[in-house]
């Protein structure tokens, strides 16, 4: 598991646990473009794992720490939700023609399920979902194979 270091992230508010898992599509581009662009401070973007198409998994900012991947967002009554969640990206256009490859579905399942058994989870999400306003983001759901019940 390579570890990309990313700078954008902050402490979780009062000390928050995660409790929502947001999934997201990182839109066009290469691998190696993105991986510069979470690197870089004036992109104030982030995850906490990254996905590539050949299911290799990116740790990018630790879960102990808000990475700065929701923006404008709200979930359960909470505004700006980076404090409580985790962002896990599927390398991905999101342009509705490019599926999910079967290796990036296993890898979010397992990772899913390891972030389950350590902290508590109450939902897995997608960025569409909690961005504000609603229609803002349509990631990761523009992937033809995208089921948030295979990840829920």
């Amino acid at each position: 598991m390579p570890r990309i270091d990313s700078p954008n992230h902050s402490s979780r508010p009062n000390e928050a646990r995660p409790r929502v898992i947001v999934l997201h599509a990182t839109g066009p581009g290469a691998l190696r473009g993105i991986l510069d662009w979470l690197k870089t401070p004036a992109s104030k973007v982030s995850y906490h794992g990254l996905i590539a198409s050949d299911g290799t998994y990116y740790s990018l900012v630790s879960p102990e720490r808000a990475a700065w991947h929701a923006g404008v967002s709200e979930w359960g009554g909470v505004k700006n939700i980076n404090g409580i969640s985790l962002g896990l990206a599927f390398v991905n256009p999101n342009d509705g023609v490019t599926p999910l490859t079967p290796q990036q579905i296993a890898i979010a399942k397992a990772v899913i399920q390891y972030w389950r058994q350590n902290y508590p989870i109450e939902a897995v999400t997608t960025h569409a979902a909690v961005a504000t306003p609603k229609g803002r983001k349509t990631d990761p759901e523009q992937a033809p194979n995208f089921r948030l019940a295979d990840f829920a």
